[in-house]
């Protein structure tokens, strides 16, 4: 198992890398097939648990809704620009709920677990196309979030699987406290060794997002998780050979994406 896992990292990590340097439209392509990569697996997912999904509305509003953010460029709600951003998130409400009035069987949880789909995937890891775009650090900014995650991961897994004693979460039974606090404090040391590299931002700013980043993408990855016990799911799909499907390996960002987005607009 570890052999596919080390091959898709050494496929996709150079990709990865080079799409985020190159950023402006083959950037957001990326995330854009990301995203819909992401709902598919999660609309698949829901229909697994046999949960009411409206696949239909999940990918129009799904696909709709970050389209209008990248052309809008975040202005939502905001005099002098064109507001397709606010107009989308009504309308997304909106067509979800009169789609079900015309529905034959009409299921209150299907409009809450279609408009979770949409804004937990779409929203969320919309804003790692945010992230790149803020100026001058955006580059930078995705370089910290994107590699840390990576190194977080990889120390929490290692310590976790031979020091870890005490279980971290029912959710994820393999998780546990030691590897939790190893992701952490890596999670703070990456951030600031890569600020003190790129001199893009102040250690002090790179060590409250290695923070932010410890915190909500560890909790972020134990919220897929849940999502996917609750379906009797192990992994979001095979696509990716060792590591599961898209939403397996983007987990940590859904959280991530929006917090490091704001607090980026907020401190720097």
């Amino acid at each position: 198992m570890l052999l596919p896992r080390v091959l898709t990292a050494l496929f996709g990590i150079p990709v990865v890398l080079f799409l985020i340097n190159t950023g402006g439209p083959s950037y957001a392509v990326f995330v854009f097939t990301i995203i819909a990569l992401s709902l598919y697996e999660y609309a698949t997912l829901m229909k697994m648990g046999a949960k009411p999904v409206n696949s239909p509305a999940l990918y129009l509003f799904g696909l709709l809704l970050p389209a209008a953010l990248y052309f809008d460029r975040f202005g939502a709600a905001q005099a002098g620009v064109n507001n397709f951003s606010g107009l989308l998130v009504s309308l997304t409400v909106i067509g979800v709920m009169a789609w079900e009035l015309f529905t034959p069987k009409k299921y209150i949880e299907r409009m809450g677990l279609t408009l979770l789909g949409i804004f937990m995937v779409s929203w969320c890891l919309f804003h790692l196309v945010a992230i790149r775009d803020i100026r001058p650090a955006g580059l930078w900014l995705t370089l910290m979030l994107i590699i840390t995650v990576w190194i977080m991961d990889t120390a929490a897994y290692f310590f976790g699987k031979n020091f870890g004693r005490r279980q971290l979460s029912t959710i994820s039974p393999k998780k546990t406290w030691e590897g939790a606090a190893a992701g952490f404090i890596t999670a703070i040391l990456t951030a600031w060794a890569i600020s003190k590299l790129s001199g893009a931002f102040s250690p002090a700013f790179a060590a409250g997002a290695g923070v932010l980043i410890g915190v909500f993408g560890q909790i972020s990855d134990i919220a897929e998780s849940m999502l996917k016990r609750a379906v009797g799911a192990k992994d979001s799909s095979s696509l990716l050979p060792g590591h599961g499907g898209i939403l397996d390996r983007f987990d940590s960002y859904i959280f991530l994406a929006p917090v490091i987005y704001y607090y980026s607009i907020l401190a720097l």
